[in-house]
């Protein structure tokens, strides 16, 4: 029972294109675990067990698919295609390992069986299908026509063939026999890459007929084109290449390679070489190692891209050399940094850090910091702009590649590489989920706060506030437990610096951390002998002051600012009167507020009484003048004469003589209104008591003064209401006074008739004596 494709960890997309030859789909397809990208090559042999190159011909394709799945993963060269899965889905236990040791086997044993029997159909499984999962790739030809590449970059593909072929004829022991532009595939870095091991046989093995297999000498003639066959190979001269040097079959076909890869336009260093390669005679042909002297390699493209090839295997002061000095990303091509530098970097941290032994070496640490810069780089200036090319990419290419190291950088013991971390604080924020910040960045970032370097208690207070907003509430809480310690710090900076990060942090804090934050900080702030602190103190409190109440404004802030008034700096003595005045506006505006309310609130009498306590004195002294002048000069109730009392006699004397005088006359004046009152309630009519009155202002006066023994039984009529509304003479149609104080003796009316009292001549009461 074979496998399914499912069993593979990568997902395998829409079919994409197809080999020249027919016998592989090509599709795009990505790893499950993080979705990168991958290219996966499928053939379905019950398709091809019925296909042949040639219709009716006895060449079917299946032979070939079947060649190229055992070579496949057997050849492990920089420059042939990676290989990163293969599967048969018909045969559970097959990997590509099996089928490696049994072409090994051809190889090394010199079975002429075994090549006969894969030309036999009845030997061939015909069910399932053959997948092989590569690095990304493109063909040769696409690359050529749709990227348009440079002379450095074309320099530099031809010098990844030569360095494979040379690979597969030194190390292989094989020939490749199939070289032509679908041979070849290149990848995003721009590294051309061999590929179609269809054809892939030893020279020089007695296989019954000499040189080259018999899968080989049958089916080169169905799948090489026929302009990259070599003469002898169109001749058919088996024996000749049996003879021959592993190289010459593919040598031919590099020379007319290198023709088409230029489009005709040779370099002329390598003109002379490209006729040699295709010379009609075996002997005559050069091997192809020793054309990569030629000067045409000699770029500085080419030699940074072979520098990074043998970077892993160059000891720890070469690395370091290279990351500091030879590396220069400023003029990088894109497409190198992001798919070949960035790889490399990411795999030497991941070895790094897996490391105790390597970390506790300070070389391997410095090897770490070294590799910072070119990483961040590589992602602010090309992840970055990858992301905005393709808005409709959910996943951030930035945070694909920064996420997995993340924890590994915060566990390197190093300050150098925790400053460089730290410094990047923004371009984490920016692009890592929020969930990724507070486990992977914000945790490990926290003990900075107790290291004894003070530029790096610093920096890492600085570096948190771009990740305020991103924070849960329990690391809100935390980090702001982490600054009440700072406000203790002996660095007047990091003191100055915490109180400035206070106003960022209190939208996240809950309601009650904040009152445990706030003015405890701010009180411990204004005293801090560092002027800058108390500056940005202050500053911060009115950033703060929605959070504080009224009566925290009143009796803790306040006071608590007043001393600075006085403080020995000027910034400090300018920015506390200009707290102490916005605070005091603030409270002064709710007063008024209040107030508005309590006057609306209470009753009209005391609305009166508060409208007169307003007035201006010369209004209330005129005001209650004419009240008083209404009052004595109301007409009092007639009175009967008496003719028997000697007070009787005084009073109408004065009576009469003060009836002469002119009254004077008294300009209106504007009397407050008082509010209408409701109608009080019916009750006893009160006694009335007799008013006492000696001096009246702008009026008349009565010299009786109260002492006349006719007013026990005096009726006074309506002044007796009149003395019990203390208001009733606002309002009244009175004449102003001319100002003076007047001692008038004229009343303005007729006296009333006084009303003789009856009493006992004989009763001692004090009077006889008159």
């Amino acid at each position: 029972m074979g496998n399914s494709s499912s069993a593979l960890p990568y997902s395998i997309g829409d079919k994409a294109s197809e080999t020249e030859d027919g016998c592989w789909a090509v599709h795009d397809g990505s790893q499950k675990s993080d979705g990168a990208p991958v290219t996966v090559f499928q053939a379905q042999k019950p398709a091809l067990a019925k296909e042949s190159f040639v219709r009716g011909g006895t060449g079917k394709k299946i032979f070939c698919a079947h060649h190229h799945f055992v070579h496949a993963k057997k050849l492990r060269h920089p420059y042939i295609l990676q290989v990163l899965a293969m599967l048969d889905t018909d045969d559970a236990s097959s990997n590509g390992n099996s089928a490696s040791a049994s072409s090994s086997a051809d190889y090394n044993n010199n079975n002429s069986n075994n090549n006969n029997n894969n030309s036999n159909p009845q030997n061939m499984p015909t069910t399932g299908a053959y997948i092989i999962v590569t690095e990304p790739c493109k063909p040769l030809t696409e690359w050529l026509q749709q990227d348009n590449p440079s002379p450095d970059q074309l320099a530099w593909g031809l010098q990844c063939m030569v360095q494979a072929l040379t690979f597969v004829h030194t190390s292989g022991q094989v020939a490749h026999g199939n070289i032509s532009p679908h041979a070849f595939y290149v990848t995003p870095s721009g590294d051309v890459k061999l590929w179609n091991f269809s054809l892939v046989t030893p020279i020089g093995v007695a296989d019954g007929g000499g040189g080259p297999t018999h899968h080989f000498r049958h089916y080169e003639g169905l799948v090489t084109p026929q302009a990259y066959r070599s003469p002898e190979r169109t001749k058919q001269q088996w024996e000749a290449l049996a003879t021959s040097q592993i190289h010459c079959m593919d040598a031919y076909s590099m020379g007319v390679l290198i023709n088409q890869y230029y489009q005709g336009r040779i370099p002329q260093p390598l003109q002379k070489a490209v006729q040699r390669l295709q010379t009609p005679s075996l002997k005559m042909r050069p091997r192809l190692g020793p054309l990569l002297r030629c000067p045409v390699f000699e770029t500085p493209y080419a030699k940074l891209l072979m520098e990074l090839t043998e970077l892993q295997i160059q000891p720890v002061e070469t690395k370091l050399r290279f990351w500091q000095t030879t590396l220069h990303m400023d003029d990088m091509d894109p497409k190198v940094a992001q798919f070949k530098i960035l790889p490399l970097i990411q795999s030497t941290i991941k070895t790094i850090c897996a490391s105790e032994a390597m970390l506790s070496q300070d070389l391997y640490r410095r090897e770490v910091l070294s590799m910072l810069p070119p990483l961040f780089f590589i992602c602010e200036n090309l992840l970055a702009a990858n992301n905005n090319d393709n808005n409709n990419n959910k996943d951030d290419n930035i945070a694909k590649e920064l996420t997995p190291l993340m924890q590994l950088l915060f566990a390197v013991k190093d300050r150098g590489v925790r400053g460089a971390l730290l410094s990047k604080t923004p371009l984490f924020a920016a692009h890592l989920k929020p969930h990724d910040l507070n486990v992977l960045v914000f945790e490990p970032l926290c003990s900075g706060f107790a290291d004894s370097s003070d530029a790096l208690r610093e920096l890492t207070l600085k570096a948190t506030v771009v990740l305020v907003p991103h924070l849960t509430p329990p690391n809100v809480e935390k980090l702001s437990r982490y600054l009440v310690r700072l406000q203790s710090d002996t660095s007047p900076s990091i003191r100055a610096h915490c109180m400035s990060m206070i106003p960022q942090l209190a939208p996240q804090l809950s309601e009650q951390a904040r009152q445990k934050l706030l003015l405890p900080a701010f009180g411990r702030a204004f005293k801090d002998p560092h002027p800058p602190c108390r500056l940005a103190s202050l500053q911060c409190t009115v950033k703060c002051q929605e959070y504080f109440t009224l009566p925290d404004l009143a009796t803790k802030v306040l006071p608590a600012v007043m001393p600075l008034v006085l403080d020995g700096v000027g910034d400090v003595r300018t920015a506390a009167f200009a707290v102490i005045d916005q605070f005091l506006a603030k409270l002064k505006a709710t007063h008024e507020e209040r107030s508005i309310g309590e006057v609306s609130s209470v009753t009209a009498p005391t609305n009166t009484m508060m409208m007169m306590s307003h007035q201006p004195s010369s209004s209330l002294l005129t005001a209650t003048t004419t009240s008083h002048h209404a009052a004595v000069a109301a007409p009092p109730p007639p009175a009967a004469p008496s003719s028997g009392s000697y007070l009787g006699g005084i009073s109408g004397w004065y009576s009469n003589s003060s009836a002469a005088a002119p009254e004077p006359t008294a300009a209106p004046v504007a009397v407050v209104q008082p509010m209408r009152m409701p109608p009080p309630k019916a009750a006893a009519t009160p006694k009335p008591t007799p008013t006492f009155s000696s001096l009246t202002i702008g009026g008349n006066v009565d010299d009786s003064a109260g002492w006349d023994d006719d007013d026990d039984d005096l009726d006074l009529g309506d002044d007796t209401a009149q003395d019990d509304d203390v208001f009733a003479s606002i309002g009244r149609n009175t004449k102003k006074s001319s100002g003076k104080l007047i001692m008038s003796n004229k009343a303005t009316t007729k006296k009333a008739e006084v009303k003789k009292l009856e009493m006992d001549d004989e009763v001692d009461d004090g009077w006889d004596d008159f």
